[in-house]
């Protein structure tokens, strides 16, 4: 086995890995984001699984028909990822499903000649969409910030490294000098492919939680070292800073009333959003009871929700984060987004990293100002004396 057959495998292993990783979590979390990750991967493995077959001495036999219906809806299913961070126009989203079906047409009732003599053309279309994937890909990630930006990138990357696949394949078909080099790209370019989606898609343990770190130290930053800043200013900060951490199209804070053991929306000058009481069969409060971060995506019940606090708002999702310490409950921290996140539970550890610190930073002010309060007493009792 030569070296660019080794990558190649490693790369088609690293993919079925992958695959195998991204249905797990689905059959562990069934929601709509989890559905369109699993798919663009198991239409990659139904690409790899026919030129793997061979080399374990087995026959592909129905997938070599299959392999490129597969390969053709992949940029298809990048776009379904890219409408979870930025919206997709509904002609860009039909036309592209169009294309899929017209080209799958293509390959199961065209004359073998005529697929033999034109499936050039096909794949050149299709390395063009997927390029139009990857942009929208590698554009979502500009607007996002954080964790979720990088892994962004890397996916839009795995996406442009799948556009070079094909266009070599293309150039090869129409240039026949070039053939050798096209195989090297087909030999190599999985494998890159395969390890910037491993890192967008599934990040080990320890890079993932470096990047928390690296985030919760800049969001710390960000105070100005002032640890005795106003409990508003912190939570408005809190706010700002969780809102573009998962692109959101805003963000507020329920207080706590402990006397009369309600939550109270506080706006902090948003303009969408209606502050007051929240009522106790809300679907805020629903969550607010069992003080676990959440994300609900239930559309209609959000669609609800948001009709009363955030009635200019166009979301399908909340995200909520409880603001919570040993010694008092500060309240829930609540995010409005568009659609359902990609990354759920990299988002709610980021956003509880956030949260954390922000309840014990309104700890630390109500200490500060108990202390002022005590110091103000002394100091009266000193001067009446």
């Amino acid at each position: 086995m030569s070296v660019g057959d080794f990558l190649a495998l490693c790369g088609e292993i690293l993919l079925l890995v992958i695959t195998v990783l991204t249905c797990v979590d689905l059959a562990r979390v069934r929601d709509r984001a989890r559905l369109d990750i699993a798919l663009v991967f198991i239409a990659l493995a139904i690409d790899v699984v026919p030129r793997l077959l061979p080399r374990l001495g087995m026959e592909p036999g129905l997938l070599t028909m299959v392999q490129p219906l597969a390969s053709v809806a992949h940029p298809y299913l990048l776009l379904r990822l890219v409408d979870h961070f930025r919206p997709i126009r509904g002609l860009v989203s039909w036309g592209a499903m169009a294309l899929v079906l017209a080209a799958w047409g293509f390959h199961l009732f065209a004359p073998e000649p005529i697929v033999f003599s034109w499936g050039w053309a096909v794949t050149a279309i299709f390395t063009l969409l997927t390029l139009y994937a990857a942009g929208a890909v590698a554009s979502a990630a500009e607007r996002g910030q954080s964790v979720i930006q990088r892994r962004m990138k890397l996916i839009a990357g795995g996406a442009f490294v799948f556009a070079i696949i094909l266009a070599a394949q293309v150039v090869a078909a129409l240039i026949v000098d070039v053939a050798p080099l096209a195989q090297d790209i087909a030999r190599v370019g999985p494998l890159a492919m395969a390890a910037m989606y491993y890192l967008g898609f599934t990040p080990p343990v320890w890079l993932s939680r470096a990047w928390q770190h690296a985030e919760l130290s800049d969001f710390i930053r960000s105070s100005g070292g002032s640890p005795g800043e106003s409990s508003r200013t912190a939570l408005a900060r809190l706010c700002s800073s969780s809102r573009h951490a998962v692109g959101g199209l805003s963000a507020a804070v329920c207080r706590w009333e402990d006397d009369r053991q309600r939550l109270v929306l506080d706006a902090f000058g948003e303009r969408a959003l209606v502050g007051g009481p929240i009522a106790f069969d809300s679907l805020v409060s629903e969550h607010w009871r069992f003080r676990r971060p959440f994300v609900e995506d239930r559309v209609g019940e959000v669609r609800e929700a948001c009709r009363r606090l955030a009635p200019g708002l166009d979301c399908e999702a909340l995200i909520g984060v409880p603001l919570v310490t040993t010694s008092r409950v500060w309240g829930l921290l609540l995010i409005f987004v568009r659609r359902s996140p990609l990354m759920p539970d990299e988002e709610l550890r980021l956003l509880s990293l956030f949260a954390e610190h922000s309840a014990l930073a309104l700890d630390y002010a109500a200490l500060i100002e108990q202390l002022r309060g005590v110091e103000e007493e002394v100091e009266e009792e000193g001067f009446d004396a």
